[in-house]
């Protein structure tokens, strides 16, 4: 029977991202948990870039007023993005990764938990990671490149926390998830950095706590020992957090592990052994989060997705990170129009979806 709900899954899976339709409908499930019907109408209303209620009204008839009540709630809920700028709040549709999934962490519970997972082992999983671009990308550890590369601006982690003005934290949703499930890792959990070019973004933030640059750096230093995965958005403009990530609980690791190289973008590094220096101790194969490295008379490194944890872990200095060779460079999209505009293309999608944005 048609719903509100059939409708909403579609409208999410006409969106780049994907939303795909499961053999048990647990999809369904989840949408009945995180919105009510009127949100739900409201919500395939909106556009997948900000507006102002003052343009939503405009363009969709509906009464500032009600704009003004619902869709604060709305993004109290998870359900949509918004933001202030200046005296204007903007709010924009958000897909189901990275979107709403992540933006239930103040709702999660174990029942939702296992509709997750549940939905991610019937349908989205194995779809959603298989097709390219990648939702997330690795970003290099802080130590140096050792040869004379310079870091390009998108993939120079200390300079996106230094280019900001605000900084919050807030707990990684997969550790979360997983934890609810009974699968709880030894990982810091909270980890997951967001940060602002505006001053005072997360004053007003129910679920972030607002901390400052100095601490956003110490919270990458003890994720990095913790031989946690530094990820971003897999953009060039526009990256606004960093997550750290572990293969036990990150659904992008476990499926780049398991179903496909398609899961992850690499960085545009890679890191290469020195045979000769290496003495086959190991650490670097267990610090890998992406099951990249075997140990027999030393480290040998295969689809390495260029984090540079191991060379963190190394006692002598065996591994270095450098450029990957031109040929196997990793082409990064420009903005979230182009990562959408490639990853519909992917799906097979014609441009119908542009009329969201």
């Amino acid at each position: 029977m048609e719903t509100i709900y059939n409708r909403l899954r579609e409208h999410l899976d006409s969106m780049p991202n994907g939303f795909p339709a499961s053999e048990s409908g647990v999809e369904i499930e989840i949408l009945k948990r995180v919105f009510t019907e009127e949100e739900a109408s409201l919500f395939m209303q909106l556009k997948m870039v900000f507006e102002t209620i003052q343009k939503i009204s405009a363009r969709t008839g509906i009464t500032v007023d009600y704009l003004e009540k619902i869709l604060p709630e709305m993004k109290r809920k998870g359900q949509i993005m918004g933001v202030a700028v200046k005296n204007f709040f903007l709010y924009k549709s958000i897909p189901y990764i990275v979107g709403i999934y992540e933006f239930q962490l103040p709702r999660m519970d174990k029942e939702l938990a296992i509709l997750f997972d549940k939905y991610d082992k019937e349908a989205f999983g194995s779809v959603f990671f298989s097709k390219k671009p990648a939702v997330l990308r690795a970003v290099p550890v802080g130590i140096e490149v050792k040869d004379d590369t310079k870091i390009e601006p998108y993939e120079d982690i200390a300079a996106l926390i230094e280019g900001s003005k605000s900084w919050s934290v807030r707990d990684c949703i997969c550790k979360t998830e997983k934890s609810l499930l009974g699968e709880k890792c030894d990982k810091p959990r909270e980890v997951c950095l967001y940060f602002s070019p505006a001053e005072y973004a997360f004053n007003d933030d129910p679920v972030n706590r607002v901390i400052t640059k100095e601490e956003a750096f110490q919270i990458l230093k003890t994720s990095e020992e913790a031989g946690l995965v530094h990820m971003t958005s897999n953009v060039k403009a526009g990256v606004y957090f960093i997550c750290n990530c572990c293969s036990c609980c990150c659904g992008v690791l476990r499926k780049y592990i398991a179903v496909s190289k398609n899961a992850a973008a690499k960085s545009n590094y890679i890191a290469v052994v020195d045979t000769d220096a290496c003495i086959a101790c190991g650490a670097c194969e267990g610090r890998c989060q992406a099951d990249a490295i075997r140990v027999k008379e030393y480290a040998v490194i295969t689809d390495c997705i260029g984090c540079g944890l191991c060379i963190s872990s190394c006692p002598v200095e065996a591994i270095k990170l450098v450029k990957r060779r031109e040929a196997d460079s990793v082409s990064v999209p420009a903005n979230e129009l182009e990562w959408m505009d490639i990853r519909a293309k992917e799906r097979g999608m014609s441009d119908e979806y542009k009329k969201m944005i």
